[in-house]
């Protein structure tokens, strides 16, 4: 009696971890998308990379977002960009001048922005949900497509720490799966308070 007990525990043994394991992966995943969805304001340093087939770009930046008052986009100390539903204000520090065009003028830095992906989340047909280990930390990757008939930005992936729960990377693919625009997000800081002047469309100040 005693080793037919031994054998069904022995058996057991492998069968609760990987449930466990399974509900602990489903659990994580929830967890990261409700964390992106509950986000009403952040700001961020950004590093973006942008490849074609001549050569790579890059822009440092940082990035402010108020679910209220919209996005700011300041690139180095050049130009500050600020997004308010689908128009997009641009002030020249260089120059001090200001304008304002329709948001397709320039859709990639409004696309490295992170609540761009937590509106596809809820309204993209395809949500892909894996994990990846970079340099011994693991991450939690949201793949989505991007709407639009844009053939060099049709996907994406957003890299999510699994231990810190903040976005780290988002990759952008062309039609053929290749990588054509990287973003690395540094010093997030979430659910901040963000004042409502950083985002008029006539400020030019930088914070």
């Amino acid at each position: 009696m005693f080793k037919k007990l031994l054998i069904i525990f022995i058996i057991c043994i492998p069968i609760i971890f990987i449930f466990s394991s399974c509900s602990k992966k489903t659990h994580n995943v929830e967890n990261t998308i409700d964390y992106l969805k509950n986000l009403d304001s952040y700001s961020c340093n950004v590093n973006i990379e942008i490849e074609n087939d001549k050569q790579k770009i890059n822009y440092e930046g940082k990035q402010f977002y108020n679910k209220e008052y919209g996005n700011r986009f300041e690139l180095g100390k050049d130009r500050i960009f600020i997004y308010k539903g689908d128009k997009m204000f641009i002030h020249d520090l260089k120059n001090g001048s200001n304008y304002n065009t329709d948001e397709s003028f320039d859709s990639l830095f409004r696309l490295c922005f992170i609540d761009e992906y937590v509106s596809l989340i809820y309204t993209n047909e395809r949500v892909d949900n894996s994990f990846k280990n970079i340099y011994n930390e693991e991450y939690q990757v949201i793949g989505l497509d991007i709407p639009g008939n844009n053939k060099n930005i049709c996907k994406a992936e957003l890299y999510v720490s699994s231990e810190k729960a903040v976005p780290k990377y988002l990759l952008i693919y062309d039609s053929h799966d290749r990588e054509k625009v990287k973003v690395e997000y540094s010093n997030f800081k979430e659910n901040i308070d963000l004042q409502k002047n950083l985002f008029d469309a006539g400020t030019v100040q930088i914070k």
